[in-house]
């Protein structure tokens, strides 16, 4: 199982490139195979998302593929499809909130990157939305705010007037009803200015808003002129449609200014049916918003919106103020055919203004019967609306996980990464170090064989005798000026008796020294001589200090001992670093090797195998 979904990748990858193929021809659009600019588009994928929003996603996918959309929108679009379509709030949330921080983090890593600002504020238009849906009235601030934001930047003042109409709601709705209430008298005022169709639409969309804040906070006596301000610019609009621009070429604005002043006048019948209950004490006012909601009423009705069940939901609150109880069970029964789903807000609706309506009449037993449904239903709703809840939670930790295992997987992709370049950069260091230190071995070596094939050149040609057997060889034969170089800076002796005596004295010990080849014997040292010259150690320390070139006995031997091994290292290969140490008078190999470095500025070692290559 594991092998065969690991192969339907790259199967997956080949048709997608096969299907992109075909849908373009040398980069462009192949119209005639494929027709990819009229199937994948906007506009087709928008056609069915509501009906068939499977499908839908499929062509914005497609759209995306062949290059009609940019990934912004078609991210906006599978959230509006997943909204709409598939009613699914906690992931059309998601991907709008996805598609926002992936745009802010490439506008953080590419500052030439171009944001499609357009479509970023439809997205937190989307956002408001699915929370006024939700009632998750700070968050409607929130995304509204941005929304307003981005519609102010991009000169859009109809749709900022729609924005701020949200804002304004939702702070009605968390208790701060006056200043939303004075929020969107102010928004209404800049939207009376605007000469354009959508302009209109939003002053439409606003006032409605505050109708809803002032029904729901009993201000009834405030609808009415809202209502009339509406229904005065429907006018100026059916009159002159010429003075408003931005609608589109060929549209006929009757059917919208049908649908708006239906929805005012019943609007306007609501606020009347309800001051006629509120002043039921003065016969006077009783009488004169009867005769005002009677009036508007029969005018909703001359409009089609009324045919719709929307009406019937507006104008049912207003039936039973009115006493219209025949019209208001006619409105609930096309509720309870529209709804069949009992367990609805729309059906607890119905319900509740069925329980006042009865108790108006007196019919007090129904009255408590549709109350006590209405409690059951409302305790169904609570928990249909926390199981809601739950699987609203379930899905969002579900996408959390996806998120979190997502940005895991491109974590580990990054840390692969950089292992990768740090291993191809450490594996670049090491051949260029490589490289480098064979060079500079090889320079070393060149050099070694130069300053090998002087020092040969300086030593004495006269053979060693071969084997040497005794640690003292007697018939080695030595050259004086091999065992004895004068160093340029030799200390002079001076003029005074003594240091003739010490001269002499040096002279005698040197002769003897080299002609018997003392100094190959490692344990020579000052005492050896004054037990076979009888002169004290104090004046053999004098006889080199003050009568020879050198600092002292040891210097002399050192000097004597170092050329010996040098010729002992180049005619016997067979002896090892220590043997000719030992051979030629050192205590030590470690002695033996600092004092010929120190000389000759090569190891034994180097000396050696410069030699041989020499030769």
């Amino acid at each position: 199982m594991r092998s065969s979904a690991l192969l339907s990748y790259p199967i997956a990858i080949v048709i997608a490139m096969f299907v992109v193929a075909g849908c373009q021809t040398n980069g462009r659009p192949n119209h005639q195979a494929s027709g990819a600019d009229t199937i994948y588009t906007e506009a087709a994928a928008m056609s069915i998302h509501r009906t068939e929003p499977e499908r839908a996603l499929v062509m914005i996918d497609s759209a995306l593929i062949v290059g009609n959309i940019t990934w912004q929108r078609a991210e906006y679009l599978k959230a509006v499809t997943q909204y709409g379509g598939l009613h699914n709030l906690p992931l059309s949330r998601q991907t709008c909130l996805d598609m926002i921080k992936r745009d802010e983090e490439l506008r953080k890593s590419d500052k030439d990157a171009r944001t499609d600002s357009v479509t970023l504020e439809r997205t937190y238009l989307l956002l408001t939305s699915i929370e006024y849906t939700a009632a998750n009235h700070p968050a409607i601030i929130r995304y509204a705010t941005e929304a307003s934001r981005l519609a102010h930047a991009l000169d859009m003042p109809d749709e900022v007037g729609k924005m701020e109409a949200f804002i304004a709601r939702a702070m009605a709705q968390t208790g701060r009803t006056d200043e939303g209430i004075e929020r969107l008298r102010k928004t209404l005022a800049d939207l009376r200015e605007l000469n354009t169709f959508g302009g209109v639409v939003s002053y439409h969309d606003a006032s409605k808003k505050l109708l809803h804040i002032l029904i729901d906070h009993g201000r009834f006596s405030e609808m009415e002129q809202v209502c009339h301000d509406v229904l005065d610019r429907l006018g100026e609009l059916e009159a002159h449609p010429d003075r408003f621009g931005d609608m589109v070429e060929g549209f006929n604005p009757a059917e919208y200014i049908d649908f708006a002043r239906g929805q005012m006048l019943a609007f306007l019948t609501t606020a009347y049916a309800r001051q006629v209950t509120e002043h039921k004490d003065d016969p006077t006012l009783r009488a004169k918003y009867l005769r005002q909601a009677l009036d508007t009423e029969e005018q909703v009705f001359t409009t089609s919106w009324s045919r719709g069940i929307d009406c019937d939901k507006m104008l049912s609150a207003a039936y039973h103020h009115l006493g219209q109880f025949d019209r208001f069970e006619q409105a609930m029964q096309r509720f309870e055919n529209t709804y069949p789903d009992t367990i609805n807000p729309n059906y607890l609706i119905c319900l509740e203004q069925r329980s006042e309506a009865c108790k108006m009449q007196g019919r007090l037993a129904e009255s408590l019967s549709y109350r006590e449904r209405a409690s059951v239903v409302r305790d169904s709703l609570d928990q249909r609306n926390q199981r809601d809840q739950l699987a609203e939670l379930a899905t969002v930790y579900h996408l959390q996980e996806e998120r979190l295992a997502r940005q895991q997987a491109e974590s580990d992709a990054r840390i692969f990464r950089l292992l990768t370049a740090a291993i191809a950069c450490g594996l670049v260091a090491a051949i260029a170090f490589a490289i480098y230190f064979f060079y500079k071995r090889r320079e070393i070596i060149k050099k070694n064989r130069v300053l090998a094939r002087e020092i040969t050149k300086g030593l004495d040609n006269t053979p060693l005798p071969h084997p040497i057997e005794a640690v003292v060889p007697r018939d080695v034969a030595v050259s004086p000026s091999m065992h004895d170089p004068t160093p340029s800076s030799a200390v002079g002796t001076g003029d005074t008796p003594a240091a003739s005596a010490y001269s002499t004295l040096y002279q005698q010990l040197r002769n003897t020294i080299l002609r018997e080849q003392l100094y190959l014997d490692p344990r020579l040292d000052r005492q050896t001589l004054v037990d076979r010259f009888g002169v004290s150690k104090d004046r053999i320390g004098a006889a080199f200090a003050k009568g020879s070139p050198y600092k002292s006995l040891i210097d002399f031997l050192t000097d004597c001992r170092l050329p010996y091994a040098a010729k002992l290292l180049a005619s016997r290969p067979d002896l090892s670093i220590a043997d000719v140490a030992r051979m030629s008078g050192f205590p030590s190999a470690d002695t033996f090797g600092r004092n010929f470095k120190q000389k000759y500025a090569l190891t034994p070692s180097q000396f050696r195998e410069s030699g041989e290559s020499v030769r």
